[in-house]
């Protein structure tokens, strides 16, 4: 094994051979021959061997040499005999295996693991970057992760703190209300994780959200104290050719890109239910099978689930393609709550996939069961986007282009037309929450950039319109907008979105949002709505996992 010495000079890095003590050369350009190093392949220019006599000038302990191991067939005349390039060994997937590429490797793969540790679900979330021997970083709370209790039990604690502060112009309520408001949300969520061995577990997390300085009365989604997120136990059923587990108790669902089904962490509450799932995991299937009732808020006493709903289904999501993601779902959801008496089974899928520079996803389902008016249900949504992303560009832009639609009932305000079920309604069709996914068309361009290593920015414009002037338009809850109003126009309106997040540290983030709408025809032509004209919406959140 031949031992190389590289010293960083002021223009000039200058390669030394440790085992003969005899220079090799030094490089003119420094930029150029420290990145080959340091990807393991030493590339020679014009110039050799100037003035590198003594092995004291770049011992590794005084001078602060970077040595690079070179493979025992690379002959020293390869690199003293004018231009030439050394690569070591690599694997059957063009990886580099050598020491310093993998040691790199090993560290890019330590910081991923660390900003990655907290999912979505934060019962999904891995915090085994702890027992890496590597990692000697520290963040509040890592030292109530990975605690070992016993000889069987693993046990995590944590929990996450979000404030949010709203300015909301023409839009307090649900729609384009003419309603000014600002207020400030706090939300703490605290978790418990406690695993037995590999085959059982069980796990709870804390919710407390609460309103502050409001004008009207808080919304639904903005407030709910000392609550039970979810709480609930996993059992590992089977281990063969895949993992099979049961789980009973209360408990969130995230599935897809959350079109319809969805914890939504954008509200200060986010949603749960109650009930059972079975879950498979394999090497190229998952599959979900959960029946649960939603749980519904109640201010004044401890929430529980709501009886005359049920929400059941099956979600198969197929991986073994690579850079590829299949989605199968049949959903079936049973309301007999209040005046509502509808039963919906939602039949589709969604193909999720990357080509090179391409990207694109394409969703869609129909949908089909009895009315609340007992007439016969048949309804569907679609969504395709075809994207591009410049990842060797500065910034690193992505561009995707976007087509949604969502069926309109035949009655207005009835509700007859496409059911989104439980979404992520605040991501799409504007941040605004002005529109839910029933009775809407929409293309819209989202484009994404990193001007610097902390920071991204998104601006998403959206062109809104209604699939028919039969019904009326339905708000980001499902719930129709001003039934008793005939539309007089298709025509919506258009909303900018502009959302800057800024990256602390691997555990907090400062996210700044302003949206603009530009009302249409429908607002100004439709007779009897509360208020015909634009709208603002400003938002800064501070989040803090811990």
């Amino acid at each position: 094994m031949t031992v190389l010495g590289a010293r960083p000079f002021m223009h000039d890095i200058k390669v030394f051979d440790y085992e003969s003590h005899s220079a090799i050369w030094a490089q003119g350009h420094r930029a150029a021959l420290w990145a080959a190093l340091t990807c393991c392949a030493l590339l020679a220019d014009d110039a050799f061997a100037q003035g590198i006599t003594t092995h004291h000038d770049y011992d590794v302990t005084t001078t602060g040499l970077e040595r690079v191991e070179i493979a025992d067939d690379v002959t020293l005349a390869a690199l003293s005999n004018g231009p030439a390039a050394v690569q070591a060994p690599v694997s059957a997937d063009g990886e580099c295996q050598c020491p310093a590429c993998q040691a790199a490797k090993k560290a890019a793969d330590l910081k991923k693991a660390v900003a990655s540790a907290y999912a979505p679900l934060f019962y999904n979330n891995n915090f085994s970057y702890i027992n890496n021997p590597a990692y000697n970083d520290w963040y509040p709370g890592d030292y109530f992760k990975q605690m070992p209790i016993g000889d069987c039990w693993m046990v995590d604690m944590g929990g996450q703190y979000r404030a949010r502060f709203q300015d909301e112009q023409n839009i307090r309520g649900f729609g384009l209300t003419g309603r000014d408001d600002r207020f400030l949300l706090h939300r703490t969520r605290l978790f418990v994780n406690a695993k037995y061995s590999d085959w059982f577990r069980v796990y709870g997390e804390y919710l407390d959200a609460q309103s502050n300085y409001e004008h009207f009365a808080p919304r639904a989604i903005e407030e709910n104290r000392n609550e039970m997120l979810n709480l609930f136990a996993d059992a590992k059923l089977m281990d063969e050719a895949g993992d099979l587990w049961f789980r009973a108790g209360r408990q969130e669902l995230l599935y897809g890109s959350q079109r319809l089904i969805s914890p939504l962490d954008w509200a200060n509450t986010r949603r749960t239910f109650e009930g059972y799932k079975f879950f498979y995991v394999g090497d190229d299937w998952n599959v979900d099978c959960f029946y649960t009732r939603p749980v519904s808020l109640d201010l004044l006493h401890f929430d529980s689930a709501n009886y005359q709903q049920e929400f059941f289904g099956t979600w198969a999501t197929y991986k073994a393609i690579p850079n590829q993601t299949y989605d199968l779902f049949a959903i079936q959801f049973n309301n007999h709550f209040r005046i509502n008496h509808y039963e919906f089974t939602t039949l589709g899928g969604r193909w999720l996939g990357s080509e090179n520079s391409w990207l694109w996803e394409f969703e869609g389902g129909s949908q089909f069961g009895t009315n609340t008016d007992r007439s016969n249900h048949s309804a569907g949504f679609a969504t395709g986007g075809l994207g591009y992303k410049w990842a060797e560009r500065d910034w690193k832009p992505t561009l995707w282009a976007y087509y949604d639609w969502a069926s309109a009932g035949n009655v207005r305000g009835a509700g007859n037309g496409f059911n989104q079920l439980f979404p992520l309604g605040h991501k799409y069709f504007g941040f605004m929450d002005l529109y839910g996914r029933s009775n809407i068309q929409s293309p819209n361009l989202q484009l994404t950039f990193q001007p610097a290593q902390r920071l991204n920015i998104l601006i998403w414009y959206y062109y809104l319109f209604l699939d028919s002037r039969r019904d009326t338009p339905y708000n980001v809850l499902g719930t129709p907008f001003q039934p008793g109003s005939q539309p007089a126009s298709r025509d919506l309106g258009h909303e900018i979105d502009l959302l800057a997040t800024i990256t602390l540290n691997a555990r907090m983030d400062l996210v700044l949002g302003y949206s603009h709408f530009i009302s249409g025809s429908y607002y100004k032509d439709t007779p009897g709505l509360p208020y015909r004209g634009n709208a603002d919406f400003f938002y800064v959140q501070y989040q803090w996992n811990f």
